[in-house]
């Protein structure tokens, strides 16, 4: 006989009740096994594993920081092998002074990565600098250093050398030196330094754990770096050290071994190491074995002590979950009493739609009566459309899903109401069994949404004409309005950007975006101006202009807030200022241009070397003043007249930028006066040199149609070190010694020269 169902309700609520009791010890009991599981694994298992996960931490970080150190050593050797190829095209008697190698010797150190210098050597171990005005050799190494491997017969190509300073004080440097294609004089090889620190930083990001260590050695067994630094390490050969010879003379290419009391630091340490493929040198990386347990030990006894105390805490637990389903069970009959005392209307319909219960403000803000509760609320409605409406309220009923919903509904006395439906399911034992919801009166609301839509309307009629870029965002950053000349400019289709975030509306330009927007939402105003070329924002036309030159656009960002002061959002307006900033520049060339000439004049030669005095001051450069005033220009100005003088001046100019380097500055700063900055002067005498370099440029002929003209120019000078330099001080010097070099006869420089560090 089938079972009735009212004992099958019966005997379903028993089901849960014991699910309800039973569950907590359940679950529980599961936790506290695979607990003491997890425990026995940690205590027997883990320790091995670390071991193993560490060497192969070990021989991954040796790869890398092999690989790091090759690729360091091959664009230091390549640097070289390009300085030995410009040395054959340049055969001159001093290449030590060869303004090209010069200048590319300056590219080597300003550009190549770890490289600090680059110098020229002979097979006796001296080392001059690029360029070496005295002619004297840099540093002396000696006739025993590591060049003389280059000169032996059927020896290598490329060495190492032992780090060194370079000076007194300084850093360690790591010398690398090729052999010359054709030894020109003295000079049979071109070396690079390259800076240890580069080295060693290298090694340390690869070594971020505590206890890890990173050696390179060459193999004859000389320390190269090493990462923790130990002082004194450098340069010593390691197989003199008792327990320094580690591996056989021709190792493997990697491999790993255990080392008791290291000779770098006395410690017991696994090592992992790479034998570099193109270099004579192997890198060693190594962990103290007392470090790889010693957490661990700490570890297990915590693990333990924890574990011990969850499991007292589980049998705690246990009666406190049943007290805490008396508790639960009787909030939950606090919420429905609640519920039922609520001034909103309440109500309850079973699974077919009908509704089953309502509170009196349901009734009377519905205007049904008891007997009629069941469909009653359908007679606000038109009578055409309550079927329909039926059956699309038992099919919202039978999906389960939460409703949330707005409707206008119609009062007997012929009036409208506005109404707010929430509804959400009701679950026993993960069934749905009914569904409760609220109803309340929102007609209030009505006039005013109505009243707020007209308002919506006229302003966005003014802000779609206006001919600038308008957006408005809420507090999480999602667009609520942006108008027509946004949407042209970010070529985004109508309407399709309603809810989008702000992100997704400015792609690239949103990182410069953003932070105005988050201002606004603190309440700040702010102005900021954006270049289209920049990167910034987009290379795109505003308002149809495709000339493709370079816009400038004004942005404001504010807080959109409400009548009470509270920001719901931010607004912001976008700008085309680009004829006023274009005129901006303009003015601002033209206060800074000489224009005959087109180079600085006085006012744009001070400005830009206070700009360049400050950034060598940070790198502690030497930088020097030049004064120029040409020599028989005045005569050319009487015999010819003021257009070949301009012309002149022109060709004087063009010939000064072309003696020069890009970066240094030159300007006019009088009818036939000039003025240049130099920046990353190696020693005080390199300012003579380009005076030199200046008197002699300008004493050759000109050409000015069919005129030849010979005319020649004084230099006067200065050097300081950028730290201890004042510009006016500068002018005042150089002036000086202008006017020393004309009283000595002109067509020659004079200069006063600073101290040496």
């Amino acid at each position: 006989m089938p079972a009735s169902p009212f004992s099958q309700s019966v005997a379903e609520r028993l089901q849960v009740r014991r699910l309800v009791v039973f569950g907590p010890f359940l679950a529980l009991g599961l936790v506290l096994v695979v607990l003491w599981a997890l425990v026995l694994w940690f205590a027997l298992l883990y320790p091995k594993s670390l071991v193993e996960d560490l060497q192969d931490d070990l021989h991954s970080i040796a790869l890398n920081a092999a690989q790091d150190t090759e690729q360091l050593l091959r664009e230091t050797e390549g640097s070289l092998r390009t300085l030995d190829l410009l040395l054959l095209t340049r055969r001159t008697e001093r290449q030590d002074l060869d303004a090209t190698v010069s200048l590319l010797a300056d590219s080597l150190r300003d550009n190549s990565r770890g490289i600090t210098d680059v110098m020229l050597a002979s097979a006796d171990g001296r080392l001059w600098r690029i360029p070496s005005v005295t002619g004297e050799p840099y540093v002396d190494l000696g006739p025993k250093s590591f060049l003389s491997e280059l000169g032996r017969p059927g020896g290598p190509s490329v060495v190492l050398g032992t780090p060194i300073r370079l000076r007194p004080g300084a850093h360690f440097v790591l010398p690398i030196a090729t052999r010359l294609s054709a030894p020109t004089g003295a000079f049979t090889a071109t070396v690079g330094f390259i800076d240890l620190d580069t080295l060693l930083r290298i090694y340390r990001t690869r070594s971020m754990r505590s206890g890890m260590a990173v050696l390179l050695e060459r193999d004859d067994g000389v320390a190269m770096a090493r990462w923790p630094e130990v002082p004194g390490l450098v340069g010593t050969n390691m197989r003199q050290v008792p327990g320094g010879e580690v591996l056989p003379p021709s190792p493997p290419a990697s491999g790993q071994f255990m080392v008791s009391r290291s000779p770098a630091d006395g410690r017991d340490r696994i090592v992992s190491y790479r034998v570099l493929q193109d270099y004579p040198l192997r890198l060693f990386v190594s962990f103290e074995r007392d470090r790889i347990l010693a957490g661990y030990l700490q570890q297990r006894r915590a693990v333990l002590g924890f574990s011990l105390v969850v499991t007292a805490i589980a049998v705690g637990l246990m009666a406190w979950f049943t007290r805490l389903q008396q508790r639960t069970r009787l909030r939950e009959a606090e919420r429905e009493a609640t519920a039922d005392a609520s001034p909103m209307g309440l109500f309850r319909c079973d699974l077919q739609g009908r509704t089953v219960y309502a509170n009196e403000t349901y009734l009377r803000l519905m205007e049904v009566d008891r007997k009629d509760l069941a469909w009653g609320w359908l007679d606000r409605l038109p009578a055409s459309e309550r079927e329909l409406t039926r059956e699309q309220w038992a099919a919202l009923v039978a999906v389960g899903e939460p409703v949330d919903r707005v409707r206008q509904l119609a009062r007997r006395d012929g009036s409208e109401l506005l109404v707010r439906l929430r509804m959400r399911p009701m679950r026993l034992g993960g069934r749905i069994v009914a569904h409760a919801g609220t109803i309340a009166d929102i007609t209030p609301e009505l006039a005013a949404r109505r009243e707020r839509e007209r308002n919506q309307a006229v302003m966005s009629a003014m802000a779609q004409s206006v001919n600038v870029m308008m957006l408005a965002v809420d507090t999480d950053e999602r667009v609520l309005f942006c108008n027509k000349a946004f949407e042209r400019r970010f070529d985004i289709p109508e309407k399709s950007w309603q809810g989008r975030h702000a992100a997704d509306v400015f792609d690239d330009l949103y990182p410069a975006v953003h932070p105005l927007i988050q201002r606004a939402f603190a309440g700040e105003t702010s102005v900021v101006e954006m270049r289209d070329d920049d990167g910034i924002s987009r290379p795109m036309p505003l308002d149809g202009d495709d000339r493709g030159e370079t816009r400038y656009v004004e942005l404001t960002y504010a807080p959109l807030v409400t009548d009470d002061g509270t920001i719901i959002g931010a607004y912001g307006v976008a700008r085309d200022v680009t004829d006023v900033k274009q005129e901006q520049m303009r003015l601002l060339r033209a206060s800074n241009t000489d224009p005959l000439t087109e180079l600085l004049n006085r006012a744009g030669f001070a400005s830009q070397v206070n700009a360049a005095l400050g950034r060598a001051t940070d790198r502690d450069e030497l930088v020097a003043l030049l004064y120029l005033d040409l020599d028989r220009f005045k005569p050319v100005n009487d015999e010819y007249g003021h257009p070949v003088g301009d012309a002149l001046l022109k060709a004087v100019s063009g010939r000064l930028r072309h003696a020069l380097r890009p970066q240094d500055l030159v300007a006019r700063v009088g009818g036939d006066e000039f003025a240049v900055f130099l920046t990353h002067v190696a020693k005080p005498v390199d300012a003579q040199v380009v005076a030199d370099k200046l008197v002699h440029a300008l004493t050759m002929p000109f050409r000015i149609g069919a005129l030849e003209l010979h005319i020649g120019t004084s230099v006067g000078f200065c050097v300081q070190w950028a730290r201890k330099a004042d510009i006016d001080d500068l002018v005042t010097q150089a002036d000086e010694q202008l006017y020393r070099a004309k009283r000595a006869g002109r067509g020659r420089s004079s200069g006063s020269l600073c101290a040496e560090r």
